[in-house]
């Protein structure tokens, strides 16, 4: 066989550019698979949204400000805010009329705070959104999304839209559960109420009853 056939039998660099660039696309479709088999991307988010939880709790402290998550169920995506405002201050003195309008337009706003001094209150206070990068806004990573939030004062777990976990300047944190899910693959975080060590455990944890 003379080196024309050899060459003939061979790839052309073009040949080769383009076998590479179709493993590589490959590859690039099976990364987003077997992170989910692997519940790695519920894992990762799980471990953000814990050290964030820890941070907050120590800012609020720090700061003397009311700070809390915000976890957008429909958006997979999640966030910090803080305010300065007193969460807990003495309700200012209103008609009984107007309280009680008040009462009905901020039951509509809050449906799952129980609480209505709480609900008045939440709804006076002013909140800016947490710049710093361990609380910025960021995204649930590939296909994970968070299962049946729930927090302290919310009736029943949170299904969609968003829910809240609130950190305290007392030193307080809310209990709360907060479990990310990856395919059949849980990550939860437990968020105690007084430490506000938030810690990641395997699997769903349930709301304490």
């Amino acid at each position: 066989m003379g080196w024309r056939a050899a060459r003939r039998e061979g790839f052309t660099l073009v040949e080769l550019m383009m076998v590479l660039a179709v493993v590589a696309l490959l590859s690039a479709a099976v990364v987003p698979t077997v992170k989910t088999v692997t519940g790695a991307n519920a894992r990762q988010a799980a471990g953000e949204l814990s050290g964030a939880a820890r941070y907050l709790f120590d800012t609020a402290a720090l700061r003397h400000e009311t700070c809390r998550l915000v976890l957008d169920l429909d958006e997979r995506s999640w966030w910090a805010e803080c305010t300065k405002d007193r969460v807990y201050q003495a309700r200012e003195a209103v008609s009984p009329a107007d309280a009680a309008r008040e009462d009905e337009a901020l039951a509509e706003r809050f449906p799952d705070e129980r609480d209505a001094e709480k609900r008045r209150l939440l709804g006076k206070a002013k909140w800016g959104a947490f710049q710093d990068r361990l609380a910025k806004k960021r995204g649930l990573p590939g296909s994970a999304g968070f299962v049946n939030v729930w927090a302290e004062h919310l009736r029943e777990p949170a299904t969609k839209g968003k829910a809240f976990v609130y950190f305290y300047p007392q030193g307080r944190a809310e209990e709360a559960r907060i479990p990310v899910a990856d395919g059949d693959n849980v990550y939860s975080v437990v968020v105690p109420a007084f430490t506000g060590r938030a810690s990641v455990v395997a699997g769903k944890a349930e709301a304490p009853r």
